[in-house]
């Protein structure tokens, strides 16, 4: 079994070089069976997608096509079936997931890896705080700049991920997208 990841930007590929290791099974190791592939931005993923898509159709193992997006300002439920129609061009299966809103949002979805990363963060301050119940919905990168002067998304993308607890993450994206995963690589292994 061989796992295609296409990722809009290099911080998602870093996020998911410390955070994939924790939530595969052990025999899909990354670089080997399990290839996270970024682009430059969103119109280059969805560029690729199609072709990509119809390539892994014709690889000699069965081959799961993973698409992560930033939904941004777009609407989820109609950013999602850009998405899955542009996969449906091979025949290979696939996972769509939208990261709500950004990326950052998986930080804030756990706090005590932000506060682990950078220790003037205190977790127990802000977790309360209305506008974190939903990570999905807090403009995660614009708040953590605000409470993090020494905050910057490259780097945060090599940091946090370290002190991440891949089980118990609050955000919903994030849940969704560690779930997808492991049922399609369940169903394909049968």
């Amino acid at each position: 079994m061989r796992i295609e990841i296409l990722v809009e930007e290099p911080s998602m590929k870093n996020c998911l070089e410390i955070l994939l290791p924790k939530i595969l099974p052990e025999d899909l190791v990354l670089n080997q069976q399990v290839f996270i592939r970024p682009h430059q931005g969103k119109q280059d993923l969805q560029r690729s997608i199609p072709q990509k898509a119809r390539a892994f159709s014709y690889y000699h193992e069965p081959v799961l096509l993973v698409v992560l997006h930033d939904q941004d300002s777009h609407d989820c439920r109609n950013l999602k079936s850009i998405l899955v129609e542009k996969c449906e061009e091979g025949s290979s299966p696939y996972l769509v997931r939208i990261v709500c809103l950004e990326l950052e949002a998986w930080y804030v979805g756990d706090m005590d890896a932000v506060e682990q990363a950078y220790p003037s963060f205190k977790a127990s301050k802000h977790r309360g705080k209305a506008k974190f119940r939903n990570p999905d919905a807090c403009n995660a990168a614009d708040e953590l700049g605000k409470i993090i002067k020494a905050f910057q998304k490259g780097q945060a993308s090599r940091t946090i991920p370290k002190y991440m607890d891949v089980e118990n993450n609050q955000s919903e994206s994030f849940r969704q997208f560690r779930s997808g995963l492991i049922r399609e690589i369940d169903r394909i292994r049968g």
